[in-house]
């Protein structure tokens, strides 16, 4: 029985002080670029909506494939930075773009996100199944179809619609949180499997998933205040690097307790 236990929200929270110590405006610098990035899609986003009169659907596309293959690389070279400097690396801040220094770098920045996509997409369709086959058999139109009148029990399907909705929201959340583990163990090895990956951050987050969302709770002060753009400058290095924090407390409790465990059936 794996015992070891992950330190918590306030352990994790004092390791980041002490990691953004004498780091704070290159870490709010790293921290702002995704930010900056989203600024210019916003800003590419409302100039194609000018442009494009009457065709915004086209905009929305345009700006969102190109946020899709330049934020989210930026997104993930942030994460890399918090990781090294909270290893006790210098990295200069113009590292946050190390995603962009090779072809092959940059393709697996772009697979690792589109393969997180697909993962957390086909998660919630899964959880959200039952609603979606309520959903198909309470419309009208289906009996309009088929020629015949509505059942009286459909009426009776809008509860158990509620609920499934509901219930499918918090299982995908439960299944997606699976994953949460995944960019910041790709970004620690360039040379590891990415469905190797995926496969280690599920093992783990079945003991650190629950650490991990107490410590995003105890961080909802510091979201409401990133509301506002300033803020932004503080509280981004705090998210990247109580993240950075906590993989590493979860990665080194992982295999302290499989050390352990192995120790122990030696014995026995």
């Amino acid at each position: 029985m794996l015992g070891l236990r992950i330190p918590d929200s306030q352990v994790v929270k004092s390791n980041v002080k002490a990691v953004l110590k004498n780091r704070r405006i290159s870490a709010g610098i790293v921290g702002l670029f995704p930010y900056f990035v989203y600024l210019v899609l916003i800003t590419l986003y409302g100039v194609l909506a000018m442009l494009l009169i009457g065709r915004r659907l086209t905009a929305v596309s345009v700006a969102g494939v190109i946020g899709l293959f330049l934020l989210l690389p930026v997104v993930l070279g942030a994460i890399r930075w918090f990781w090294r400097v909270a290893d006790g690396c210098e990295d200069a801040v113009t590292d946050v773009f190390y995603y962009f220094t090779s072809l092959f770098l940059y393709k697996r920045a772009l697979k690792c996100i589109f393969l997180l996509m697909f993962k957390c997409l086909m998660a919630m369709l899964i959880a959200l199944l039952p609603y979606f086959v309520i959903t198909f058999l309470s419309n009208s139109w289906i009996y309009q179809f088929v020629g015949t009148e509505i059942p009286l029990w459909v009426a009776g399907l809008a509860l158990v619609q509620a609920f499934l909705r509901i219930v499918g929201i918090i299982a995908g959340i439960v299944a997606i949180s699976r994953y949460y583990l995944f960019p910041v163990l790709v970004v620690t090895d360039d040379n590891m499997l990415l469905l190797e990956a995926l496969h280690i951050s599920i093992l783990v987050s079945k003991r650190s998933a629950v650490y991990f969302l107490a410590l995003v709770i105890s961080l909802v002060g510091y979201m409401l205040l990133s509301l506002f753009m300033v803020p932004v400058f503080y509280t981004a290095p705090i998210f990247f690097t109580a993240y950075a924090v906590h993989a590493r407390f979860a990665l080194v409790n992982y295999n302290q307790n499989l050390d352990r465990l192995k120790k122990e059936q030696y014995t026995l």
